[in-house]
């Protein structure tokens, strides 16, 4: 699809620009998490815990299998109704001191789109927030000063299973600097490899490459990581306009990168 580094260099500050000013693609087409945090009107406080805490089922599956099928979307969709009809499990004080580990796991399993991991995964997050940084996320982000990297490596030495990965942790320091609090030195945060942006990178470059082949992530992530800071950009800002296209990719996304590439040849 693309056939230089010139014609990627050309659509990416086209794609950033757009999702910046939200015209073409960008003005019909969001992420999915932004859009459930904005409808729910958080404070920061509050934006802070449901993001966090929703992370924690993006986890991978053990089996090797994708999460239930319900799509980006309506798994963000999911969320937004457990906050708004049972709030008391984005509360790691009132889970963690109230309501237990087993109300929990007895909560989830109700709930057909959980897997036997996430109450426990969850409930872990939650017991380290609660214990380690006031029952709130905002204060893990006081403890690093508002500094994205001292926040990232925070989270990975502390016990946030779902949210402290490779992938998950750069993912979670974009949310809280877009939502919550502006972070100092997004500039050397990674921008987070997951299916989504490892599906869009091949697409755009024809590559004959494998998610579950570890070179061929690290190759992705490696270039990334390069071009960025080659070229000057931010990651995350990079990250967020090639994840839209790619969580839209056969909904237009693909359609959308093709009529950039043949304005610019």
């Amino acid at each position: 699809m693309i056939r230089d580094e010139r014609e990627l260099l050309a659509l990416v500050l086209r794609l950033q620009r757009a999702e910046r000013d939200e015209r073409g693609f960008y003005a019909d087409h969001s992420l999915p998490e932004y859009t459930a945090v904005d409808e729910l009107d958080l404070t920061d406080s509050e934006a802070a815990r449901f993001l966090t805490l929703s992370l924690v089922p993006f986890h991978a599956h053990p089996s090797g299998q994708p999460k239930p099928q319900i799509g980006r979307g309506g798994f963000w969709r999911v969320c937004k109704n457990l906050w708004q009809q049972h709030q008391w499990v984005y509360d790691p004080t009132q889970l963690v001191a109230t309501e237990g580990k087993q109300e929990l796991e007895a909560f989830f399993d109700r709930l057909r789109i959980m897997d036997a991991y996430d109450a426990h995964w969850w409930f872990r997050s939650a017991v380290t927030l609660y214990e380690r940084f006031g029952g709130d996320p905002e204060g893990l982000l006081r403890q690093a000063d508002y500094v994205g990297p001292h926040a990232a490596r925070l989270v990975r030495g502390a016990d946030l299973p779902g949210i402290a990965d490779a992938v998950s942790t750069p993912f979670w320091v974009r949310l809280m600097h877009d939502r919550v609090a502006s972070l100092a030195g997004m500039t050397w945060v990674s921008l987070p490899v997951d299916h989504t942006l490892f599906a869009v990178t091949a697409a755009l470059g024809d590559l004959d490459i494998d998610i579950d082949v570890r070179e061929d992530r690290a190759t992705i992530q490696t270039f990334w990581d390069v071009f960025c800071e080659k070229h000057g950009f931010v990651p995350y800002r990079v990250e967020k306009s090639l994840r839209v296209v790619g969580l839209y990719w056969h909904r237009g996304g693909r359609e959308y990168v093709a009529s950039l590439l043949d304005d610019y040849r």
